[in-house]
């Protein structure tokens, strides 16, 4: 992550594709008629979408273990909140006191970190919404993280233990095989 940070000015095409995935149009409505006011993003990257939650609900954060990317972070988005770190260290999400947390596709990264993850969560963040997009792979495609989820079934059983849902659903286009998929819920 850190020399993709360093090597290119738009890492994962992050400065347009987040006006381009449906599933980010989700999370905006579910950002605005939630009526958070301090949503986190875990695995932010470059802040954009930080940047536009921070539109939205009018305080927002962010996490991402590339320091590069959050000094361009900082510069690009001064009134956003930003943290260099790991998903684990929940130290730096609970001292922004957010009211909803937020992970778009940076699970399949974080993998062997998730079961601490899911823990750390469950102890510290109880009664906050938790908001989760990930792109799920065709039937048959997945090579990774296939003893975790392949699926949004399987994706949310995995989570269940720690999240208490109220909506979730798949969606995809033409020009992408893969399912686009959410949930969101509240931390128990």
């Amino acid at each position: 992550f850190e020399t993709m940070c360093q090597d290119f000015d738009n890492p994962w095409d992050q400065s347009f594709r987040e006006n381009s995935v449906l599933s980010k149009s989700v999370v905006e409505n579910i950002l605005r008629i939630s009526n958070f006011k301090r949503p986190y993003e875990i695995g932010c990257g470059l802040g954009y979408f930080v940047e536009k939650m921070r539109v939205i609900c009018g305080s927002a954060g962010g996490l991402d273990v590339s320091k590069t990317a959050i000094e361009k972070a900082k510069v690009k988005f001064p009134l956003c909140h930003f943290d260099i770190g790991d998903i684990l260290e929940v130290e730096k999400i609970i001292s922004f006191q957010p009211d909803c947390i937020f992970m778009d596709e940076v699970t399949w990264y974080v993998l062997e970190k998730l079961d601490e993850f899911k823990n750390l969560i469950s102890k510290h963040f109880n009664g906050i919404s938790f908001l989760h997009t990930l792109r799920q792979y065709p039937q048959g495609t997945q090579k990774y993280g296939k003893d975790y989820f392949t699926d949004l079934k399987g994706f949310m059983k995995y989570f269940e233990p720690v999240v208490d849902y109220s909506d979730w659903g798949s969606f995809g286009t033409k020009a992408d095989p893969c399912m686009h998929t959410f949930f969101f819920g509240v931390v128990k």
